[in-house]
């Protein structure tokens, strides 16, 4: 196989994958963590190829895209095409709303999802709403993990249940004591937040995502 033959295997494994995500180069690029998205039109060129950094920058925001796959071209491109199991090992799944899924007492779940490195989340369920796009794409599946309020990562998406705002955000602290920021990411469409800290009455930090959904 020639030199520009594999250049191009590695652009069609990079272009499948944002394909399935439904994204944008460019904004695929900035879910991953790009500041530029330079280095996957260097690929597209077939000047550079997949490296181990991308990789695992890729495979930390989608859990469910092989890391293998992505830079060997070997195996399957979703692990999630052999980890749904009904074998009660692995995160549950719910097939609902997640803001309505934790604020209820569920029923069993679906299934469970396993991905190993994300197997202590609590639960997964779905993310409806728009205000987190492109880093959380509505119809995308999220694994979440209960969260100590005081332990918030500024800057990391979490699931806010309190009296006055249930949603998905970007949580930062304000300089009022006892008060927080939320931020969205579509900014064009959704606006900052304030809530108190002591309103929070359930706090879940967003793992990982799966895109497309498992049925």
């Amino acid at each position: 196989m020639s030199d520009n033959t594999l250049r191009s295997e590695k652009w069609r494994r990079l272009e499948r994958v944002i394909k399935w995500i439904g994204l944008s180069i460019n904004s695929f690029a900035l879910t991953i963590g790009l500041k530029r998205s330079e280095n996957l039109y260097q690929i597209k060129k077939g000047n550079n190829g997949i490296s181990r950094d991308l990789a695992e920058l890729i495979t930390a925001k989608y859990p469910s895209v092989s890391k293998g796959w992505l830079l060997t071209g070997e195996g399957e491109m979703l692990i999630g095409n052999k980890a749904v199991t009904g074998s009660g090992s692995g995160i549950p799944y719910y097939g609902m709303d997640a803001t309505v899924a934790v604020e209820q007492q569920l029923p069993p779940p679906l299934f469970y999802i396993n991905v190993p490195i994300f197997n202590d989340c609590d639960l997964s369920a779905m993310a409806l709403g728009t205000a987190m796009q492109p880093d959380i794409p509505a119809g995308s599946i999220v694994l979440l993990k209960k969260w100590d309020v005081k332990a918030v990562v500024p800057g990391e998406s979490y699931l806010i249940i309190s009296a006055a705002f249930k949603g998905f955000r970007i949580i930062r602290r304000s300089e009022q004591a006892d008060e927080l920021l939320l931020l969205p990411r579509n900014a064009e469409e959704y606006d900052p937040i304030s809530i108190k800290q002591s309103s929070i009455e359930k706090l879940f930090i967003v793992r990982g995502i799966i895109i497309k959904k498992i049925l």
